[in-house]
């Protein structure tokens, strides 16, 4: 689809977000699939299996969007793909949420020259700003033929969970969850039902909460849980099953039948994470594995749902922050991606192992600072990956006026982080090198 289509994608006419709250939701027709096909000829990279990924041992720099004002600390959260994949979204603390969209020229491609421009993108769709992005999620059967398909939701601060047009940027409508003095609370975590996403559901301080999306309002269902649900994960051959993660370090599998919750894993070191559970998600191609990150914890765990006791296997990153550091599978399931704290990508080939049995690892240095935020293209050899964390101001006040050295009663300041707040997508599919 060439670009001047507007109405073939979403955020086109880059609107803001409408002041009004409409009274109810666009419908959304929930015999939508997850589009898995070409919808149409020039709307989809060129098939390309993910044996050649980062084949090349190199990640080509295709496009990049960028928040350059460290003062306003506007360090990115994660980044998401379109089910039909024509654009990625994110959230930018103290600058809302923003669609940008992927570069024509990179639908059907079979191979990416090294010295290809890098397009400068801008948002499309702009939500903004107004309270802390806690967790965001696209519809499943999103596409971007269908308009009435295309958005997403969102929990912010402050808010219920809100429903967003991703061709206009206006709020559709608000589900809203209640604690027990019946008061609205913001969602934690966000997750569709896979199948058809008819049902959204929300992770509280005490409850899951379960809403039916083409009725805005209160919750449909609730569950009550013993620990705060950070993160959730839902696999489509277990609908009935939620498995989320929390802040205490547990992780727990949910039944929406019985309301049964079973422990995954225990306390002990070699079981668990150290820190608060801030990722959880299934491997697609056998959704019998699952995997988990934490916060200020290096362990990336491996969990297989016929033996919840203990994890299968244990990989390695660096994370030394609070902040969310997203995993993500390739569509197939062959890769699993992560970012760390020093900005490095770590890229593990599910389907080789090294000498000592565990995945092949490859580590791309792609940013300068933190890379909190990776997601795999549904269709084709591209990743999108955010970077930026929250940086300490560093005073002047410790600085003796007149020769500028610090003073002889405060220590010297450390050396200041180089701020990096972008939204980057990379080709990891074949590429043209130019010889040396």
């Amino acid at each position: 689809m060439s670009q001047d289509e507007t109405d073939q994608h979403p955020g086109a006419n880059g609107q803001d977000i409408a002041e009004e709250e409409q009274d109810a939701p666009n419908s959304i027709e929930q015999d939508v699939p997850m589009q898995t096909e070409e919808p149409d000829a020039d709307a989809e990279c060129s098939p390309v299996t993910e044996a050649h990924f980062f084949k090349d041992a190199a990640c080509i720099e295709v496009a990049r969007c960028s928040w350059d004002r460290p003062v306003r600390q506007n360090y990115l959260q994660g980044c998401r793909w379109s089910p039909d994949g024509t654009c990625v979204l994110t959230a930018v603390n103290n600058d809302g949420m923003h669609i940008v969209e992927l570069p024509t020229d990179l639908y059907r491609k079979e191979s990416v020259p090294e010295e290809r421009p890098v397009d400068l993108l801008t948002s499309v769709v702009h939500v903004k700003e107004g309270g802390l992005v806690y967790d965001y999620a696209w519809y499943p059967g999103m596409n971007s033929g269908r308009p009435e398909t295309c958005c997403w939701i969102a929990s912010r601060q402050h808010e219920p969970i809100q429903l967003w047009d991703a061709f206009t940027g206006g709020l559709r409508c608000s589900y809203k969850g209640y604690d027990q003095f019946d008061e609205v609370e913001a969602a934690l975590s966000l997750a569709f039902a896979p199948a058809d996403g008819a049902t959204i559901y929300g992770g509280y301080k005490k409850s899951i909460k379960c809403f039916d999306i083409n009725v805005p309002g209160r919750e449909t269902g609730s569950w009550r849980t013993k620990s705060t649900a950070s993160c959730m994960a839902i696999a489509s051959s277990m609908p009935d099953t939620i498995l989320f993660g929390s802040w205490n370090r547990s992780i727990s599998a949910l039944d929406v039948r019985s309301g049964e919750c079973l422990p995954v894993g225990n306390y002990a070191p070699e079981n668990s994470h150290t820190a608060g559970v801030t990722w959880i998600g299934f491997a697609p191609d056998t959704e019998e594995r699952f995997v988990t990150g934490a916060r200020k914890d290096p362990k990336v765990l491996f969990w297989d749902v016929r033996k919840l006791t203990h994890p299968v296997q244990t990989l390695v990153r660096t994370c030394g922050t609070n902040q969310r550091i997203h995993l993500d599978f390739s569509p197939g399931g062959r890769w699993l991606i992560s970012g760390d704290t020093r900005g490095i990508l770590h890229a593990w080939n599910l389907h080789e192992t090294d000498e000592a049995g565990r995945p092949k690892e490859l580590l791309f240095p792609l940013h300068w600072d933190c890379l909190n935020g990776v997601s795999f293209h549904p269709h084709g050899p591209i990743m999108a990956t955010t970077s930026g964390q929250y940086h300490f101001p560093h005073s002047a006040a410790n600085l003796d006026a007149e020769d500028g050295e610090p003073s002889a009663s405060e220590p010297a300041a450390k050396e200041p982080t180089k701020v990096e707040n972008s939204l980057t997508l990379w080709w990891i599919g074949k590429g043209v090198f130019s010889e040396e």
